[in-house]
């Protein structure tokens, strides 16, 4: 039967379904990110059994035609990742998660699995409340890492942070990353990284889409590759050679934390967690998480120009902070807090087709592409000269049988040409309002926002008295996730291991590598990703690559039993990278 996957996060779901894709397992997702036509095509193929796997955010939940439809397939697991997100003693609380309990009673309920990295015993017991569920067992892996060295280093100011920086990325082997706080430290961490000729990459939530997936994909296919990067960064990577992770400024929560470091050491290699501190960052994250709760001023101004705008707003955040004098940052929480109570909607961006009007070049015009010569003999029967139209297109567009990005490239081949005129839509995101009442009849409960505000304040005192604890931090964590430790110092933390400085060291070779190999490989892997025009990790991860490279398999049983290799790796590339490894066992010889 189906599996329904909740997953907080589009790229997160997008870069799942496309590995699942390519080990031959049907998966989809359905989020904002698609079009109408793609929304609907994808529906009526869950509606046909046609996925197994189908990954949805925990707010497409408000949609009672979509619970229906998933209701009346049947679902045979409910998957809820991220699952600290239930609780409002999370560090990252989202309330459409704490309606997941409801829609699993209107599923019938199916059988249900709740996972995450962070859940303190407070937050176990709020999860299993609040998905009704009755005696479930509980599993709770080690939160002990013994392979990464815990670390706190007092640091005066910036400069001394991108210093030692720059030491940690010079001395150390394989891949790191650097979290900072603020795209602006972010950024000049970076800028003085490339001055200092390293191979660096950057990554926060003000590039663009493209800019994000190439910066990701490229860092995930590098050996030794250093991420700089704000906590948009690291959900789904899964790099094997991560050797450090370092915090230029203190994270929100010791959830936060230990989920960032933890992308290092995945090959059980030794590595290393350090936090660079100064507690003039405390008073920074505290500004940043009173401004994630604006004032009820804040609300009010944005929602009467909401409401004096009518039933849409189309002039995107820097308009509603020019109309209200609010600041970015508080004019985007208020958003998003309107959105999470349901007082708001905000579409993709630039969703909505173009206005198109026809040009009498278009008579007599014979393109080359055939999905613009298909569209235009459309439109010259649909659309009289000189009229522009944008309603009309929709059905243009399921007549003609591209798909979206075919559709679009068609309309820009015929605008070059002169044949067409095109208006294209807002490139942001339009709001409405969910109800068009004045904002003292709005009902929005800012007593819960000042609630969930107190709560976020304490979770960064938690994470403070990690930064200043002068017992083994190791035992802090385990003691902060109920986990009892099993002794009273380790030999993993700067704490217990005084004046002792720990190194990271290259991991040994595998009795069977070769550099060639390893080399073959990864060529044909980046070659084969770029040709396909797919991240590199997609066709195999690092971890797959390096059992390749120690195995070195010349034939289809022994490649088969690499772990996260199937039938349908084989049938694509099967036969290359035996050819590869026989060569490789030939010089070994």
């Amino acid at each position: 039967g189906i599996t329904l996957v909740v997953s907080p996060l589009i790229a997160l779901m997008k870069d799942q379904v496309e590995q699942l894709n390519a080990k031959g397992i049907a998966a989809t997702y359905i989020n904002s990110s698609l079009s109408d036509l793609e929304r609907v095509d994808k529906l009526q193929r869950i509606r046909q059994r046609h996925y197994k796997l189908v990954y949805v955010a925990p707010e497409r939940f408000r949609s009672n035609s979509f619970v229906d439809l998933v209701s009346e397939v049947g679902v045979d697991l409910l998957a809820i990742d991220e699952a600290h997100c239930i609780s409002q003693w999370g560090h990252d609380f989202r309330p459409d998660y704490a309606t997941l309990g409801q829609v699993r009673k209107r599923l019938r309920p199916p059988r249900t699995i709740a996972l995450t990295a962070t859940a303190t015993p407070e937050v176990q017991s709020d999860i299993v409340k609040s998905l009704l569920m009755k005696d479930p067992q509980i599993l709770v892996a080690g939160f002990d890492r013994p392979n990464l060295f815990l670390e706190v280093t007092p640091v005066k100011n910036d400069e001394e942070r991108r210093a030692y920086c720059a030491e940690t990325v010079q001395r150390s082997e394989g891949s790191g990353i650097i979290y900072c706080s603020t795209r602006k430290s972010a950024e000049s961490t970076y800028s003085d990284l490339k001055k200092r000729r390293q191979k660096v990459f950057i990554y926060h939530a003000g590039m663009d889409d493209d800019a994000r997936h190439r910066a990701q994909d490229e860092f995930m296919g590098s050996p030794r590759a250093v991420a700089v990067a704000t906590n948009a960064f690291g959900m789904g990577i899964d790099k094997a050679d991560i050797r450090y992770v370092v915090h230029f400024n203190i994270p929100k929560a010791v959830e936060a934390y230990y989920q960032e470091m933890g992308r290092a050491g995945r090959d059980g290699h030794p590595a290393r967690a350090v936090l660079l501190f100064n507690h003039a960052d405390v008073y920074t994250q505290e500004r940043m998480i009173q401004g994630s709760y604006p004032a009820e001023s804040v609300f009010s101004d944005l929602w009467n120009v909401l409401f004096r705008s009518g039933d849409e707003f189309t002039q995107g955040i820097q308009g509603l902070v020019t109309r209200t004098g609010s600041s970015e940052f508080e004019v985007s929480a208020a958003l998003r807090i309107l959105e999470r109570e349901g007082k708001i909607s905000r579409t993709s961006r630039g969703e909505g087709l173009p206005e198109v009007c026809l040009l009498e070049k278009a008579f007599g015009l014979h393109p080359h592409a055939p999905e613009a010569k298909a569209l235009l003999s459309l439109l010259l029967k649909a659309l009289t000269i000189g009229r522009p139209v944008s309603d009309e297109l929709t059905a243009v567009a399921k007549k003609s049988g591209l798909d979206p990005e075919a559709f679009r490239h068609a309309l820009t081949i015929l605008e070059k040409a002169g044949a067409i005129a095109v208006r294209r839509p807002f490139s942001g995101r339009t709001i409405r309002m969910v109800q068009s009442v004045p904002f003292s009849d709005l009902g929005l409960n800012l007593q819960s926002l000042r609630e969930q505000e107190r709560r976020t304040l304490l979770l960064l005192k938690r994470m403070t008295d990690y930064a200043y604890s002068k017992q083994c931090r190791r035992n802090f964590i385990l003691r902060y996730f109920g986990e009892s430790p099993k002794h009273p110092r380790c030999d993993g933390c700067d704490v217990c291991t005084v004046k002792v400085k720990f190194e990271v060291k290259k991991p040994a070779p595998p009795a069977m590598d070769s550099d060639f190999a390893m080399t073959e490989l990864r060529r044909f892997r980046n070659g084969l990703a770029k040709d396909l025009e797919i991240p590199a990790f997609i066709i195999f991860n690092d971890k797959t690559l390096n059992a390749l490279s120690t195995e070195l398999p010349t034939d289809r049983d022994a490649f088969l039993k690499i772990k996260g290799i199937g039938p349908a790796k084989w049938e694509q590339f099967g036969p290359k990278i035996i050819y590869i490894c026989q060569k490789a066992r030939a010089m070994l010889n």
